[in-house]
């Protein structure tokens, strides 16, 4: 757990088998996340309205509990939880319905069969909850599908020295990488590196139209640059 004094962060774990959990909570306490966890029943919905969750994990498919019920709890103006990071634990076979309700409130789906690495690549921005700023830079992509490259230009929205939101209409999948590069306002030179997308935005509840993706690798001295960048500039 954190040093004495930190502020507590909170995780809640929603109808995960105790197989999953197993491999889970590791994962969580080296986040310093206190570890809750809750059968999928009503009182769910009163401890997401009154307690403050940074996380929350729940089984996909959540049969005892209508996940659209829940998910209006969650968003709901006056929920303590209105902000919190949303992710499915998938079984393998219903993983691509639960990527189809990242345009309905979740932040990010997962399958229970992937490795825990594999898990910490797909949620670790969500689990250390980096510092961001908000930026309007010019992101150039290029991406190499089946031997082919396809180049895709994107603005900024914010930027974090684990990832960026990006804008754009070009439609790239989770699980795309790609080769990248831009400018930061104070830099010397651009910043360089591999990225992959881990989530499409939802138009109508983000207002825009793009990508989240995580830094797979930062070239060179660019990862400290931004990461100074960003630090100087968060509030």
């Amino acid at each position: 757990m954190g040093a004495m004094g930190s502020i507590q962060r909170h995780v809640l774990v929603v109808g995960a088998a105790h197989e999953d959990m197993a491999r889970i909570a590791p994962m969580l306490r080296r986040a310093e996340f206190n570890v809750h966890t809750a059968a999928p029943s009503p009182v769910v919905f009163d401890l997401v309205l009154g307690t403050s969750f940074e996380l929350i994990l729940v089984a996909y498919p959540l049969r005892e509990l209508i996940l659209d019920d829940l998910i209006e709890t969650l968003r709901r103006e006056g929920s303590w939880c209105q902000k919190a990071a949303l992710v499915l634990l998938a079984e393998p076979d219903h993983l691509d319905d639960a990527l189809a309700m990242t345009d309905l409130g979740v932040n990010r789906a997962v399958s229970l069969e992937w490795s825990e690495a594999r898990l910490h690549r797909a949620i670790g921005d969500l689990l250390e909850v980096a510092p961001r700023i908000s930026l309007r830079v010019l992101v150039h992509l290029k991406v190499e599908i089946m031997e082919q490259s396809k180049r895709a230009l994107y603005q900024t929205v914010n930027v974090s020295p684990t990832g960026m939101l990006l804008r754009g209409e070009d439609d790239l999948d989770p699980g795309t990488r790609f080769s990248f590069f831009f400018g930061i306002p104070d830099g010397r030179r651009l910043v360089e590196g591999t990225g992959e997308v881990v989530r499409k935005t939802n138009p109508m509840r983000e207002g825009i139209s793009g990508i989240g993706v995580r830094f797979v690798r930062i070239a060179g001295e660019g990862g400290e640059q931004l990461e100074s960048f960003v630090l100087r500039n968060a509030t």
